[in-house]
């Protein structure tokens, strides 16, 4: 074999190398940007349960909301309002989250606003509607809109209440 053909080789290694390498990392990033999709809706999730044990019912919002917008930033016990003020009691999420929008493909809007947490409630049950890059087969979530209920997670667009 000639000097030329094995550097040729070489490079074709090291190039495959760094290809497989790359997709890894892309792909690490997105699970991660899910991941934090996830903990954001579940953290909701938490204060709305709460919400409920203390008010017998779900903050009502008939129309979907965007979720930590500047009118939604805080869930009181007024329900999602603006920031949270000092004379207001404890609040139940004091800065409600928004999504990591990188890598989202516009499949969650309400508002008007696109790449959201979007809300809906009733005094007996709510659904919250987000989008992630992939799927989780162990929590029945798939790539694209998915919604969480009172009862849990569905994967798909949220039925209406």
């Amino acid at each position: 074999m000639t000097r030329t053909t094995e550097l040729f080789i070489m490079a074709l290694v090291i190039g495959g190398i760094g290809l497989v390498s790359g997709y890894a990392v892309l792909s690490a990033r997105s699970h991660t940007r899910d991941t934090v999709r996830l903990a954001h809706v579940r953290e909701v999730q938490m204060a709305l349960e709460m919400y409920f044990q203390q008010h017998s019912s779900y903050p009502i919002a008939a129309d979907a909301v965007a979720l930590g917008q500047a009118l939604t930033a805080c869930l009181s016990a007024d329900g999602f309002v603006a920031p949270c003020s000092a004379a207001s009691a404890t609040p139940y999420l004091s800065v409600v989250p928004v999504p990591p929008s990188a890598g989202l493909h516009e499949r969650v809007s309400c508002v008007d606003v696109n790449n959201v947490y979007c809300y809906s409630g009733s005094p007996d049950a709510y659904r919250i509607q987000f989008e992630l890059e992939g799927g989780n087969a162990l929590l029945g979530v798939a790539k694209g809109a998915n919604c969480l209920r009172e009862n849990g997670f569905v994967a798909g667009v949220c039925s209406s209440l």
